[in-house]
């Protein structure tokens, strides 16, 4: 069975579905923070940020709310999605431009245990689905 149809059919059991639940919550509380953000309610005011912020706010507000949507509602097109924007929203730009987003070292800590929180997230919700007899995905 290729990787999608077993995330097809995985989540369609009752462990990962309350997970994605949670997970779509936690979603909703990350785009909350964005629209914080832009609205200059966190963080100071929204347009003395960079463009790189702005641009990662605006992009980052969409896509939770979005994903939280579909995660909610047990789409897979919102798991590949939440995979997705773990690799190529946070893991890329993290790892490969640090210097642009952290200043010091505690700003690095920070990324770097978000990213880390986001890899665990990932792992717990793959250790949920179910497997075939024989420890091979369905």
């Amino acid at each position: 069975m290729d990787f999608t149809k077993w995330i097809r059919e995985g989540i369609k059991h009752p462990r990962p579905a309350i997970y994605l639940k949670v997970i779509s919550v936690f979603m909703v509380l990350g785009a909350l923070s964005h629209l914080a953000s832009i609205l200059s309610i966190a963080g100071g005011p929204w347009a003395a940020k960079p463009l790189h912020f702005q641009i990662a706010d605006l992009v980052l507000l969409t896509a939770n709310l979005v994903l939280a949507w579909g995660l909610w509602r047990r789409r897979l097109w919102a798991v590949i999605g939440w995979i997705a924007a773990v690799v190529l929203l946070q893991a890329i730009p993290i790892l490969l431009f640090t210097e642009s987003f952290a200043a010091g070292p505690r700003e690095r800590t920070i990324l770097y245990t978000m990213l880390a929180t986001n890899a665990v997230l990932l792992g717990v919700f793959f250790a949920l689905l179910p497997r075939k007899k024989g420890g091979t995905p369905r």
